[in-house]
């Protein structure tokens, strides 16, 4: 498998949600909610986001506190944290300002057991007008509506969806060290529900066979067999 990021539709819409927070009118319409169930890439999106444009990134844990995530928060920026919140936050703004790097929180979900931990990132945000974007599972916006102080601000909201076929007919172009009959993409939607990390998975596991078999892949070829979710190969089980 080649090493190397696949721009699906999710991604092409992430990016155009990022450029609408760049673009925006109010400088304090400065957010970028992410939503995605597991396996859909939105994790693995922010982390390629991340290295490309020089962002912060901190994933929010359970039992979060507001001095723990400022603590994340100056740990990427380099910073020796100070020890007391108020002069740690002192610290995190200055510098914020300064490189205007924009902020990434996946698993935000953590964060909005206490109401103080988000907003906190709302006081960066507003005092250094750095992009803030979000990610979560898809309850989370219900749940931020409940601070309309918070989603007001909110920009752009980017659903990570499951692949279409299309995507996942990229996914085994650029992926894929051995070479794949037309017919494999609607086979691999099928069996893993366009669930991104699941179609990497499996097309991991045909390129095996393929380098095994030293034969082009065919949806008619892998009858008998088919590769479940867990990336094992299992006989007995009609592939199509």
């Amino acid at each position: 498998m080649r090493a190397q990021f696949v721009e699906v539709e999710n991604v092409d819409r992430f990016l155009a949600g990022c450029e609408k927070v760049e673009h925006r009118g109010a400088p304090e319409s400065s957010w970028h909610l992410v939503i995605g169930e597991p396996g859909f890439g939105k994790t693995r999106t922010l982390a390629w986001y991340y290295l490309q444009n020089d962002c912060l990134l901190i994933r929010a844990k359970a039992g979060w506190t507001p001095t723990w995530a400022l603590r994340d928060v100056a740990n990427e920026l380099g910073l020796l944290a100070a020890r007391s919140r108020e002069k740690l936050y002192e610290q995190i703004v200055i510098a914020m300002a300064q490189n205007q790097r924009a902020i990434i929180v996946d698993e935000i979900d953590h964060a909005l057991g206490d109401r103080r931990i988000i907003e906190t990132f709302r006081d960066i945000s507003d005092e250094t007008e750095v992009p803030i974007i979000i990610g979560g599972m898809s309850g989370v916006e219900k749940r931020l509506k409940r601070y309309p102080q918070i989603y007001s601000r909110i920009n752009s909201v980017t659903k990570f969806q499951a692949c279409s076929v299309e995507d996942v007919q990229r996914c085994c172009d650029e992926l894929c060290e051995v070479h794949l009959a037309d017919d494999i993409a609607p086979l691999v939607l099928a069996h893993t529900g366009g669930r991104l990390r699941e179609v990497i998975n499996y097309i991991a596991e045909l390129e095996r066979i393929g380098k095994r078999s030293g034969e082009l892949i065919t949806a008619d070829s892998l009858q008998g067999r088919i590769l479940t979710n867990d990336g094992k190969s299992r006989t007995g089980v009609r592939a199509a």
